[in-house]
């Protein structure tokens, strides 16, 4: 649950995509039955009246393929039990599915949580806005909330488009798409409402979706299906009053999770800063990070945190309109809550720069100590964020920077481990770059000066030049 505030600043930006959906007809009147699907609603509707459902699944090709002998096992494993209602259509659009709605498919059902995966089909037809596929995903909203009240909605985001890169009309949807779910997003108030965005699971890490989980047709396969569903329970379940059917990773570096430590820095209050700036300010470069990056300089400012860098990142970033996603603390599950939660939405950067890590070898009462091969696994689950995000961004990883004063300081050999291991998994990955600056921040008997990091953690104005010397180069 979000604090007051975030809830409150989320809820007014529900209202103001639905008020969206009346200003923006989707179809006139009650929407549109498709055609060829008269026999299937038929049977919805009976469905619906035989008896009350705890979970319903509402959308296209991917919703209605769930219930089809191939995809038995994710059926099984995460549905069934759950005493399902499958109103999928392959091919509708959201206009189709409010005629459906509208007609018979929600008599008498008091569901727990509905799923929503709508949109992709909306953008067939040429000419369609970002705003009109929002609109009519936000149309649907309504109607779901009049009729079941009591229900909890979780939207999807629509699924990515494989053509897109080869087909320049299919670019055109899919960059449509893109907005789309980022205004959809806006949707979700964390109390009835609520947002996921599992593309991720389908890219590899150089930019390209995997035929493996999603071919050609645009539905997933059976196996992308499973890394759908197994993205979904965590959140998922808890809608539903339940446990999740599968534990969590133990791999707790993978696991987005919000602020961990009970400490003053105003983490929320960043958050929301940064989802307020992000639109105006249109950012050319993106940093995301910990305490190091916040420390350094950059928007939004924080009378948290003075800048230790400002000369070193005015000469870095010259001219350049830059974000600094840095927080206090941050371990890399932090920053996968908060990509999670929207803070990359509609930011298309030509630049991503990764700084994360450190705090994952500090274990507190909150959090355990990660190994470095959790670590890698931690980045890489944002290195796909990213990627399904914002598709047109090169990215930038840097190192994790040295800990401690002497050179056999405790964390040193794991760092080192951790930073081998990044640049043997991107060295060859396009649109990656990795870059690693501890030997210039070292000293030649590896002992670390405090004229470099004055508190052996972060950098003061000569360690951040370094860094951003290097940074400079590697975005040539």
């Amino acid at each position: 649950m979000l604090p007051n505030g975030i809830a409150t600043a989320l809820a007014a930006l529900a209202s103001a995509s639905l008020a969206l959906a009346a200003e923006t007809p989707v179809e006139p009147g009650p929407g549109l039955q498709q055609a060829g699907t008269e026999a299937r609603h038929e049977a919805k509707v009976a469905a619906a009246r035989a008896g009350n459902h705890s979970l319903i699944l509402i959308g296209g090709a991917e919703i209605a393929a769930l219930e089809t002998a191939p995809y038995r096992e994710v059926w099984d494993r995460f549905l069934d039990a759950r005493h399902p209602l499958d109103l999928g259509y392959e091919g509708s659009r959201t206009a189709n599915l409010l005629w459906n709605l509208r007609h018979g498919e929600l008599d008498g059902q008091s569901p727990k949580a509905i799923a929503l995966l709508t949109g992709g089909d909306d953008t067939a037809e040429a000419g369609r806005t970002p705003e009109e596929v929002a609109a009519g995903v936000a149309t649907i909203v309504q109607v779901l909330r009049e009729k079941c009240p009591e229900a909890k909605v979780l939207l999807l985001r629509a699924l990515p488009r494989t053509e897109a890169a080869a087909d320049e009309a299919a670019g055109a949807r899919a960059a449509v798409d893109l907005r789309a779910g980022e205004l959809v997003a806006k949707l979700a108030d964390e109390e009835k409402v609520f947002f996921l965005d599992v593309n991720h699971v389908f890219f590899k890490l150089d930019g390209s979706l995997d035929p493996l989980l999603l071919p050609a047709s645009q539905r997933p396969t059976p196996a992308g299906a499973m890394e759908v569903a197994r993205e979904m329970e965590p959140v998922l379940a808890p809608l539903l009053g339940e446990a999740p059917k599968e534990p969590l990773s133990a791999n707790t570096a993978v696991v987005p999770v919000s602020k961990l430590e009970k400490d003053g820095y105003d983490w929320w209050e960043r958050h929301r800063a940064i989802l307020k700036l992000a639109d105006d300010l249109k950012p050319e470069i993106v940093l995301i990070g910990d305490s190091i990056t916040h420390f350094w300089d950059g928007a939004p400012q924080s009378d948290q945190m003075k800048p230790r860098g400002p000369l070193s990142f005015e000469q870095t970033f010259s001219g350049k309109r830059v974000i600094n996603l840095g927080y206090g603390w941050d371990r890399t599950q932090n920053v996968l809550w908060r990509l999670d939660h929207s803070e990359l939405d509609g930011i298309h950067a030509q630049w991503v720069v990764i700084n994360i890590g450190s705090n994952n070898f500090a274990g507190t009462p909150n959090a355990r100590v990660n190994s470095p091969a959790e670590i890698a696994d931690g980045i890489r689950e944002i290195v796909l964020r990213v990627r399904a995000k914002s598709p047109g961004s090169k990215i930038v990883i840097t190192g994790v920077f040295p800990f401690g004063r002497d050179p056999d300081a405790s964390k040193r050999e794991p760092v080192n481990e951790l930073n081998k291991l990044l640049a043997d998994s991107y060295r060859e990955v396009p649109g990656i770059r990795f870059i690693d600056v501890n030997s210039e921040l070292l000293q030649p008997d590896g002992s670390l000066s405090a004229e470099i990091m004055p508190d052996g953690v972060h950098p003061a104005e000569k360690g951040y030049k370094i860094w951003g010397d290097a940074l400079a180069k590697a975005m040539q």
